[in-house]
């Protein structure tokens, strides 16, 4: 029986150790996480990996957001 998970490829095991997505603690993290999120959609071509990651360090953003912003 399969878990359904994909192996990951190289290439986004190099994403998620060049910069490991964490829960971010503060405001150091959040523009830290802000700026590797900028640096992909910079690219000219997004590949799934690309998009896969974006994905996760987006929910670490918005994780923040929805903790610290009052309203």
């Amino acid at each position: 029986m399969t878990s359904g998970l994909k192996n990951p490829s190289s290439y986004y095991l190099e994403l998620m150790t060049a910069f490991p997505p964490r829960p971010i603690t503060n405001e150091l993290e959040y523009q830290a996480t802000q700026t590797q999120i900028n640096k992909i959609l910079d690219k000219p071509e997004l590949n799934a990996d690309d998009r896969a990651y974006l994905k996760i360090l987006g929910l670490t953003i918005y994780d923040y957001e929805e903790q610290t912003e009052s309203f």
